[in-house]
């Protein structure tokens, strides 16, 4: 079995995903019919228990009897009028941080800024987010593509995807400031949570033969702390489950084991994960 296991103190859900799923089971052991527009938290184990309780995933708006979820990620301003106007029984579960960006982006339009978003424009929080502002707006993935902003633009503020790595969002900030005739205005809104997971997991990346991230495959912070990893450690690995580590026939033999998880990782599937690789033989 592995000698050792180490796991990172951050690794597991945070706030944001906790009252999100808290408050969905809740509202099911009230008996009441709940659903949710979009999956609810990018875990598939976690949805699919939620499901096995009741919870119903919807992808399209209409009227529902029963109460009606906003998923963690959020969703742009037209969806959420519309729902409202379908439905009396909407729950915002958006996680709060995701909250700031989205009201620092209406902040920034309103002042007449210029909006600069850092991140990936296919995910989820950022397809919502960006209806927050206007057309005077664009969203890059990192310095690389600073050159797609107009050059006569001279008045821009700029956020971050709460879930990117801290050097992204500030390398682009760092070039920006270098330009002397631009009027810079700053919003971080990075998740302190997901950046203290990208850097203890990266601490443990450097020190164990083996590092494992568990988290749902279509997380992006879970992805992007595995590709950190990965960076430092080649022997990374990104799995849902245990069973899906077993089927990589990792030789974990007379190991160190590191051991992180995404921002949607249940405790119970990190646990698990850990007694069945300490039986391991």
């Amino acid at each position: 079995m592995a000698i050792k296991i180490i796991l990172a103190d951050s690794a597991g859900v945070c706030f944001g995903v906790e009252n999100a799923v808290s408050t969905a089971e809740s509202e099911l052991e009230k008996g009441t019919k709940v659903y949710s527009y979009g999956p609810l938290i990018h875990n598939p184990q976690s949805i699919e228990k939620l499901e096995e309780n009741g919870l119903e995933v919807i992808d399209k708006i209409e009227n529902k009897k029963g109460k009606i979820i906003i998923r963690a990620h959020g969703i742009t301003t037209s969806e959420e009028s519309e729902l409202n106007s379908y439905n009396q029984n909407v729950i915002d579960m958006t996680c709060p941080i995701v909250k700031r960006l989205q009201f620092a982006i209406r902040a920034l339009t309103d002042d007449g800024y210029y909006v600069v978003i850092v991140g990936d424009k296919n995910h989820p929080e950022i397809i919502g987010a960006k209806s927050y502002g206007n057309q005077n707006l664009i969203i890059i993935k990192s310095v690389d593509e600073l050159n797609k902003i107009d050059k006569n633009i001279n008045k821009i503020g700029i956020v971050a995807q709460t879930t990117i790595p801290f050097e992204n969002f500030w390398d682009v900030v760092d070039k920006l400031k270098k330009d002397k005739n631009i009027d810079l205005k700053v919003i971080d809104t990075l998740c302190d949570d997901i950046h203290n997971k990208q850097l203890e997991a990266k601490e443990i990346a450097k020190d164990v033969d083996v590092m494992i991230v568990i988290g749902g495959k279509n997380s992006s912070n879970t992805k992007e702390i595995a590709k950190l990893c990965r960076e430092i450690n080649k022997s990374t690995y990104q799995v849902e489950t245990f069973e899906q580590l077993l089927k990589l026939k990792v030789d974990f033999a007379n190991k160190t084991v590191g051991i992180s998880a995404g921002a949607s990782t249940p405790p119970w599937i990190i646990k698990e994960t850990i007694d069945k690789l300490m039986m391991v033989n």
